[in-house]
């Protein structure tokens, strides 16, 4: 098994352990590796999680929802966001959006020939399950 490999599984597990949630299996073409989590000093029992998700050319996730509000920045490329079936929105490199809790978006790369990388950040109470 090559570095590479080595280090997505250490990372798959990891979040699974962290983010103290059953496994979710990532949709094809989507990689989520965790970059940080912390305490929040000044919020007694909440955690910070952070993850970069590189996706594939037309890769999508699921509909979900998430329990506490997720801030999301477009690193690379474009992305499509469609919440509850409302008009999708697409954001660029350089910009950023928020899922508000308990609202289903599905979330893709706008793109079928490049890949997309976004940054995401949400606070939860330790423990929590960061997405259902």
């Amino acid at each position: 098994m090559n570095d590479h490999c080595i280090r997505l599984a250490l990372a798959a597990v990891s979040f699974a352990i962290i983010g103290s949630q059953p496994l979710y299996a990532q949709p094809s073409g989507l990689e989520r590796t965790e970059v940080l989590k912390v305490d929040v000093a000044e919020m007694e029992g909440k955690e910070a999680h952070m993850w970069v998700a590189e996706i594939a050319p037309g890769a999508a996730t699921a509909t979900h929802t998430h329990p506490t509000t997720r801030f999301v920045f477009v690193m690379e490329g474009s992305v499509e966001v469609e919440i509850d079936g409302k008009s999708t929105q697409t954001f660029q490199a350089g910009e950023g959006f928020q899922e508000v809790p308990d609202v289903a978006p599905t979330f893709r790369n706008a793109s079928t020939t490049e890949s997309a990388k976004a940054l995401g950040f949400q606070i939860a109470g330790k423990d929590q399950p960061l997405q259902k």
